[in-house]
């Protein structure tokens, strides 16, 4: 039982930047070994015309989205029918990055007290999104897990973007290394898997339209595609929705990396398009997310 919790929470350093629950699951720790081979972004070509940076008032920061500063989503976490955690899902009030009004993304996921005897896992996430694009500008992740009889896993990491020189400054701290420093490639306007959930949620679907979004993560630059394969009526704890299910593929340049199959359902008939339900495939089955409780922003 210990080895289901650790392969579905642990975060291996090999996979650096991998949220252990919900965002892993969903985006990150389906994709293989392969992130750690060159990709076709290893040499990013910056362009060399400055960024074009809209200016949008506090005000303005979440007036186009379907979800408000103050929105928070409550998901109970399951391996195979067996529940296992639980993770918040917030928009936050708008803040000031260099000068820029952004809107703030954050998420709490952690296991149950009832797993303390098996494995215990707590990761906190805040993402600072460019509110014209979604481009990430400042990602922060702090992991602590704890399996049974082994020694903790901690590890904290900062993430600030330059999109106008295509860069990224990486700062992480663990116990037994310190803090460590380093700069990589990014292209200009990728978004992060934080962001990159929320992002989702503004698509106009229609089945047999394909959409496509730069994501950056575990050192690199991957494309994230969503292809809506069904129209059908939902049942969450909070109400029954309409809803579209979308089948999400990873890429690193035109090769897909992922294992499994990920899908995610989006309300369509709200004004709020809540995301209800994940279902990832992993080595040794299948993790699901469903919304418990929704706290409308404004």
């Amino acid at each position: 039982m210990a080895l289901i919790y650790r392969e579905i929470f642990m975060v291996r350093s090999r996979i650096s930047g991998c949220l252990a629950i919900l965002i892993g699951m969903l985006l990150l720790c389906q994709w293989t070994s392969a992130a750690l081979a060159e990709g076709p972004y290893a040499d990013v070509v910056c362009p060399k015309t400055p960024e074009n940076i809209p200016e949008i008032s506090r005000a303005l920061v979440y007036q186009t989205t379907p979800f408000k500063a103050g929105e928070k989503t409550t998901y109970e976490l399951s391996y195979s029918g067996m529940k296992a955690g639980y993770a918040d899902i917030e928009a936050k009030s708008p803040a000031k990055l260099n000068g820029i009004w952004h809107r703030i993304f954050n998420i709490d996921a952690k296991t149950g007290d009832w797993f303390r005897s098996i494995f215990y896992g707590h990761d906190l996430v805040m993402s600072y999104s460019r509110p014209w694009d979604f481009g990430v500008s400042k990602f922060y992740i702090e992991q602590y897990e704890e399996p049974v009889f082994k020694k903790a896993y901690i590890s904290k990491k900062w993430l600030d973007f330059a999109h106008q020189d295509c860069r990224v400054n990486e700062k992480t701290w663990d116990p037994e290394k310190g803090e460590r420093h380093a700069t990589y490639n990014v292209v200009r306007g990728a978004m992060d898997a934080l962001g990159a959930i929320f992002y989702l949620r503004t698509v106009d679907y229609k089945l047999g339209e394909r959409r496509r979004a730069l994501i950056y993560t575990s050192e690199k630059n991957w494309w994230l595609e969503a292809d809506p394969v069904l129209f059908e009526k939902v049942k969450t704890p909070v109400g029954e929705f309409d809803a579209v299910k979308v089948k999400l593929r990873t890429y690193l340049g035109k090769v897909m990396q992922q294992k499994g199959d990920i899908f995610i359902w989006i309300a369509t008939g709200t004004r709020e398009r809540q995301l209800l339900k994940i279902q990832g495939e992993i080595k040794i089955g299948s993790v699901w997310a469903r919304m418990i409780n929704y706290q409308p922003g404004r």
